[in-house]
């Protein structure tokens, strides 16, 4: 095992020979904003809105266009709410007008695509530049820091089953990981003997800091309760991509017997949120994103008033993305953390749009709800509900050694009765985890809603450009 101090030189010396040079200077100075106040992080964080709009109202052809058609220019934007005088850049519209977004200055010599998962649809493309991509790294590298004070040079494991992520990695990559304590496991398939193996990693790594997608966490949490193992050094654990309900969380945190950490972000913004060390609630990125929540009348959400979230990246100059939806639910939180860092504050995500299960009076129910059914059933480690028709639900399980029909019978009359409304309900019982091609799964998917979205998308675009 190599030491804190050297692995952490190791690092930045790898990172400097691959020609990454700033991602030290920008962490120095993310190390900095965190500690300033409220008011100057809002500030900075309105400089650099100011900064991109600009930017964005000269050289990117779409918000010229959209800039021009409301006789708007950049500086009568003077505060976040002034930004619902521009346009909602919705899925459907970043798809149809993609080369439009791109700036006439884009620096197209560092200029990589990205996709984003399209697990609610077509895979949309990003164009993300050198300066994007610095400074990603380097909000990565703070909020691993925030958990549990772990320091870069100490032992770190992510597990990771995005497919993307795996294709381009090098052996130069494996090389730079060993120097500097960081081990890297792929999820993308999670089967039963993956699951002990990776298992058996994490106890000879013996890592103080864990990130993991929540679903491959959870998997990995059954088969260490299982065989009653320890990690000792675990401090903190960091869940990311899913959410997580509370009762996984409950059971994670009890296993592993540490701290647990959540954090929100996606491929085409960078981290937009990470929970505060003082579990007061997730933590704005301010200096990368100006994060809006929109109740259903497309006004900004209430203090804990749950919403859609909207976002401004401030840091991606070759493609901004001004007032991106999201399909993603969370509530904005009052006021500041009173022991950690003056950020404007969120609830957790606590899913999709296409995550909500609708009853034909149009009450939802979300992913919450199932995940405290199931995990009522030691037998059942991973499920997904499918809303096939309004009063159809179809219910796959993960149970290696399956279930009877009481078990059935007694999920069926729960959500009768939690909902007012006999459901429709089909099961499939699985031995292995299906694949997903982004290692990520939902764990409520409602095709109803997906429908309506579709429709509803349509007609917006009609409008839009007639």
């Amino acid at each position: 095992m190599i030491s804190k101090n050297l692995a952490n030189t190791l690092y930045w010396q790898a990172e400097k020979f691959r020609g990454r040079i700033g991602i030290k200077e920008r962490l120095e100075w993310l190390m900095k904003t965190q500690e300033m106040s409220a008011e100057e992080i809002k500030k900075i964080q309105l400089t650099k809105l100011n900064h991109l709009l600009h930017h964005a109202y000269l050289t990117v052809p779409y918000y010229q266009r959209v800039f021009k058609e409301r006789n708007l220019c950049p500086d009568d934007i003077n505060n976040q709410a002034d930004l619902q005088k521009l346009p909602l850049l919705t899925r459907e519209i970043l798809l149809k007008h993609q080369d439009e977004l791109v700036s006439s200055k884009a620096d197209f010599s560092t200029i990589k695509n990205n996709y984003s998962s399209g697990s609610t649809g077509r895979r949309a493309l990003f164009k993300q530049d050198e300066n994007f991509r610095l400074w990603m790294r380097a909000h990565q590298i703070r909020t691993y820091q925030w958990c549990s004070q772990w320091e870069l040079g100490e032992r770190f494991v992510l597990l990771w089953g995005s497919e993307i992520y795996w294709n381009l990695q090098s052996i130069k990559d494996k090389l730079i990981n060993f120097l500097s304590n960081r081990r890297e496991f792929n999820t993308f398939k999670l089967s039963s003997r993956l699951i002990k193996n990776f298992t058996n990693s994490l106890l000879n790594f013996n890592p103080i800091l864990i990130s993991s997608y929540a679903n491959a966490l959870h998997l990995i949490s059954l088969e260490v309760k299982r065989r009653g193992l320890r990690i000792p050094a675990l401090r903190a654990i960091q869940t990311t991509s899913e959410p997580m309900p509370p009762a996984i969380r409950n059971r994670v945190q009890e296993v592993f017997n540490c701290e647990v950490f959540d954090k929100y972000g996606s491929r085409e913004t960078n981290i937009v949120s990470h929970e505060s060390p003082a579990h007061d609630g997730l933590l704005i990125q301010s200096e990368n994103v100006v994060a809006e929540f929109l109740n259903q009348n497309l006004t900004a959400c209430l203090p804990h008033e749950k919403g859609k979230i909207v976002l401004t990246t401030l840091n991606n100059f070759s493609m901004p993305l001004v007032r991106y939806e999201t399909s993603d639910i969370a509530a904005p939180i009052s006021g500041y953390s009173k022991e950690s860092f003056q950020f404007s504050r969120m609830t957790e995500v606590s899913g999709r749009e296409q995550d909500l299960i609708y009853t034909p009076n149009n009450d939802y129910i979300d992913s919450y709800f199932f995940s405290y059914l199931f995990m009522r059933f030691e037998s059942i480690h991973w499920f997904q509900v499918t809303q096939e028709q309004y009063d159809h639900l179809r219910i796959v399980i993960l149970a290696p050694n399956g279930i009877n029909l009481e078990t059935k019978n007694e999920i069926v009359d729960r959500i009768t009765a939690h909902t007012g409304y006999k459901f429709k309900v089909d099961f499939e019982i699985l031995s292995e985890m299906p694949e997903s091609s982004t290692g990520k799964f939902r764990l409520c998917v409602s095709k109803v809603k997906e429908s309506r979205n579709v429709a509803q998308a349509i007609v917006e675009d009609v409008h839009v450009t007639v």
